[in-house]
């Protein structure tokens, strides 16, 4: 009886301990999410070349052409960004997806820039236990008088390849990975991809 017993009392201890391993993550908190994207335009505001690409995920689709867009914005431009109604779309251990919407302004420089208000979507995935910016899927462009300044695409639309790199008079600073669109700096390129 010793013999049965034993390894059915192991067999029980591993189903036992192995349940309690296998605990899912609990998606993550709005707060963190909406810090990642704050993050973002604070460093484009701040023109902090480091700090934008530490917002964005390293396996965005346009993270290596991010850095030189967001510089050539730098060198040109001058910008104010306000984020405005953040909302948590989606959200699972492995990705969420935050709706925004992003005024963005010329304050100084010399580059060319269309004020404009963007509506999109940010899909941040987790890099090293933080929440970062992967793509932007942009929904809408106007300029501040409301109409609209370039294509839309409609929510609830498949992510798209960012745009290729706008001109600084038309787009909205990049806000992330693939291909920075003319998103304002909180918006990652839009899936359009991420910044």
């Amino acid at each position: 009886m010793k013999s049965i017993f034993i390894p059915l009392l192991s067999v029980l201890l591993l189903a036992f301990v192995g349940s309690g391993c296998d605990k899912a993550q609990p998606p993550p908190d709005k707060a963190v999410l909406f810090k990642a994207i704050e993050d973002n335009v604070h460093a484009l505001e701040k023109k902090d070349m480091d700090a934008v690409m530490a917002t964005i995920h390293p396996k965005a689709p346009s993270f290596g052409s991010t850095r030189e867009f967001v510089g050539e914005l730098f060198k040109a431009l001058d910008l104010k960004c306000d984020l405005s109604d953040l909302q948590v779309v989606t959200a699972s251990p492995e990705e969420a997806r935050v709706s925004f919407t992003q005024k963005t302004e010329k304050t100084g420089g010399t580059g060319e820039f269309q004020n404009n208000i963007e509506k999109g979507v940010h899909i941040l995935r987790p890099d090293e236990g933080k929440w970062k910016i992967f793509n932007t899927i942009q929904i809408s462009v106007t300029g501040l008088d409301g109409k609209p300044l370039g294509t839309t695409e409609a929510a609830g639309a498949e992510p798209l390849p960012a745009p290729s790199t706008p001109s600084p008079e038309s787009a909205p600073p990049p806000a992330a990975p693939d291909e920075p669109a003319k998103t304002a700096p909180s918006a990652p390129p839009a899936e359009k991809s991420a910044q």
